[in-house]
Order: structure tokens, then C-alpha cells, then sequence
């Protein structure tokens, strides 16, 4: 498995200012679900 590019996340949440607010859940879930993959191969589970 890949880590995930947290740079890649951060710039994606800031690039969230510029999308249409209907767009926004959306990202939110593939950049929680990024940051959720980072996690466990960080944690090791």
C-alpha cells in the first residue's frame, strides 16, 4: 500500500475555497477517507 501524500491532502482542502459549496461533502469524504488510509498505515493497523 501507498501512503497517501499529505502535501497532496493540504492542497486539496485549500483548493476546497474554490469549489461550489455543493461540491464540498464530496470532498470532504475523499479527503477524510485519504487522511484515514494515512492513519492506519501510520499506526500500523
Amino acid at each position: 500500500m501507498t501512503v497517501p501524500d499529505l502535501a497532496l491532502i493540504k492542497e486539496q482542502i485549500s483548493a476546497l475555497q474554490s469549489r461550489p459549496i455543493p461540491e464540498h461533502a464530496d470532498s470532504f469524504e475523499e479527503i477524510h477517507n485519504q487522511l484515514n488510509e494515512a492513519l492506519t498505515q501510520v499506526e500500523g493497523l
